[in-house]
């Protein structure tokens, strides 16, 4: 059986949408805005009961849901979740941390980081000595920043191991020079 996350989805990649039970559900060729309710009223209510039922038999639900936040989607029913249960969410998902999607996303692939995974991904390119272009490629930032980023990413981990006993005096004076 097909794992959606055995390599994380590069940024972009929306070929998961062939998978996906809506596509292929009798019930979206009859009604194509089952997905995206107009309001509160019954008749919507059970369209989304619908819309809900059909997500929560498909394969590739949570890259549906990773999509619609990664994209900022606000509107309809996407991952099995409606637009007010993916705000109450969000916050999780981009407190992810996920070492896989870092380690992709170190090798050059363009993934969606969150804002710890891409913090991961500086602090691990710092360290390792990634290759300055490729991490500019993929924050899709600078070269320039990307060696500011990787200058207080170092001062940081000196910073961490200045705290213990016996810390070299070498790191005490390189952070004063």
């Amino acid at each position: 059986m097909y794992n959606e996350h055995s390599v994380p989805r590069i940024r972009g990649d929306q070929t998961w949408q062939e998978r996906a039970a809506c596509a292929t559900a009798v019930d979206v060729a009859r009604d194509p805005d089952l997905f995206f309710p107009a309001t509160a009223t019954l008749a919507d209510e059970k369209r989304v009961a619908l819309a809900e039922r059909i997500c929560s038999s498909c394969d590739v639900r949570k890259t549906c849901l990773e999509a619609a936040f990664e994209c900022g989607d606000a509107d309809g029913i996407r991952g099995g979740m409606t637009e007010s249960e993916r705000k109450a969410v969000r916050h999780r998902f981009e407190l992810r941390c996920d070492p896989a999607r870092v380690a992709v996303a170190l090798s050059g692939r363009d993934v969606y980081l969150s804002g710890a995974e891409r913090q991961e991904l500086i602090r691990r390119a710092a360290m390792s000595g990634a290759p300055v272009d490729r991490m500019a490629r993929v924050l899709k930032v600078s070269e320039a920043h990307v060696q500011k980023l990787f200058r207080r990413e170092r001062r940081k981990s000196v910073g961490t191991h200045l705290g213990t006993p016996g810390a070299p005096q070498a790191a005490l004076e390189a952070i004063s020079a």
